[in-house]
């Protein structure tokens, strides 16, 4: 269950896209076999510039989803 009204909104997209496909299947992925995903989204976040210098890094001004109307 989500918390976060930004976390929720892509809960629901998660929800509607998976209404397409007959079948899927979710698999939690280790910590330990996640370091690569975890490094490349702490670089993304990162405030410091210097490393777009190093490494191509899109930076999105807002997120990928708009925030609606808040629930309630």
């Amino acid at each position: 269950m989500a918390k976060h009204p930004r976390m929720i909104l892509y809960l629901d997209k998660v929800q509607e896209l998976l209404k397409v496909f007959p079948t899927f299947t979710i698999q939690q992925v280790p910590r330990a076999e996640n370091a690569h995903a975890d490094a490349l989204a702490s670089l993304g976040s990162a405030l410091d510039t210097q490393f777009r210098r190093l490494i191509s890094v899109e930076h999105l001004d807002q997120p990928s989803i708009e925030e609606a109307e808040q629930r309630t």
